[in-house]
């Protein structure tokens, strides 16, 4: 049965990979010195002739779309990981509730007949930047469908299907894109896989539109271990945007993680149960081609009775902390509070608020 949770998260996703700002500094170059030129000997003045003109300032590029960590539910029973659980304990310490902006809110409700009927919306990163949609999603047996609108005026559909096959786990999924706020385009892809243990691979397929081939390559030599490797090709610039590499551990109590992305930037995390309730974790960048000095250390601890509360330190200073509570069986709530730990009164804050009800 497919999780409605994560295809909820997953929709949330689309509007962050579109908003979310990068932390990585810009390679401006600083102007040189403007030389100053000898007034001509015999005249006393600067020969025009000589002089070059004014050179136009580059048109500023627009930013490009940043990647969203993906933070993939726990694999069901009897399936392997995918390249994304590679330090997912660590990242779900580290994100789950500190990127909600400043609302959100999510229903999900089944039918008589068995639909799931969801809408979802939220203020990120502000108040007033809103984004959300509803969706119909539908599954009969090893065949799943659903159809999503978006307050940017996009539709998304969906086909999937899914089975077995000699002791190999096939899935395939049909999505396209219909954009109607400027004028009318059509995007579709395929993602597709094959899973045997010990071998998992799985492809993203442009069809039309798309510029983008995705894939990942997983491979559990031995128990809790597992290494990977992922690859994207644009096929608009006919070159690859990306070459990764990774290595994780995962015995359920201690987590490991280790990914290296096109030779230039290592990235490592660490998830660590302490007793049944407290747990920490770190993530840092341990090499960047770019000097990028990112790190992030993150505590917990799980009331065991639906509630966790979560702080989070930064390497710019900003603490942040998380409530995560239910209310019954059906809803979900999340308070999130963050500040500049160098100056908690005069420092920028933020507040979130997020609630999930699900029938």
């Amino acid at each position: 049965m497919t999780n409605m949770k994560q295809r909820l998260r997953n929709l949330f996703r689309r509007n962050k990979m579109r908003t979310r700002a990068t932390t990585v500094p810009s390679k401006k170059e600083s102007p040189e010195p403007a030389k100053q030129e000898e007034p001509s000997k015999k005249s006393g003045k600067q020969d025009a002739s000589k002089q070059e003109p004014p050179k136009e300032e580059e048109p500023e590029k627009p930013a490009k779309d940043v990647e969203v960590e993906i933070i993939p539910m726990p694999p069901a029973e009897g399936e392997m990981p995918t390249y994304f659980h590679v330090g997912a304990l660590a990242k779900d310490c580290l994100i789950n509730g500190f990127k909600i902006g400043a609302w959100q809110m999510q229903c999900t409700t089944r039918t008589d007949s068995d639909f799931y009927l969801s809408t979802f919306g939220e203020g990120y990163p502000t108040m007033t930047s809103v984004f959300g949609g509803m969706e119909v999603f539908k599954e009969v047996g090893i065949y799943s469908t659903s159809l999503g609108w978006f307050t940017n005026n996009d539709l998304l559909s969906e086909i999937g299907v899914r089975g077995m096959n000699f002791g190999s786990r096939l899935y395939g999924l049909l999505k396209s894109t219909i954009g109607t706020k400027d004028e009318v385009t059509f995007q579709t892809k395929l993602k597709c896989g094959l899973e045997r243990d010990p071998v998992k691979v799985e492809l993203v397929v442009p069809l039309y539109n798309e510029p983008l081939f995705l894939g990942y390559v997983l491979v559990a030599p031995v128990e809790n271990w597992v290494l990977g490797y992922r690859t994207q090709y644009n096929c608009d610039e006919k070159g690859f945007d990306k070459h990764a590499l990774c290595l994780g551990y995962n015995n359920g109590r201690t987590e490991v993680g280790l990914k290296l992305e096109n030779f230039e930037d290592l990235r490592g995390s660490i998830f660590q149960r302490i007793g049944e309730a407290w747990a920490f974790a770190i993530k840092a960048n341990l090499y960047s081609s770019e000097n990028v000095k990112q790190f992030a250390i993150g505590l917990q601890y799980d009331f065991q009775n639906g509630t966790m509360v979560k702080a989070k330190l930064r390497e710019d200073s900003r603490l942040g902390f998380v409530y995560q509570s239910k209310i019954g069986k059906n809803i979900d709530v999340g308070y999130h509070l963050a500040f500049n730990g160098a100056d908690p009164i005069g420092g920028a804050h933020r507040i979130g608020v997020s609630w999930g009800f699900h029938c």
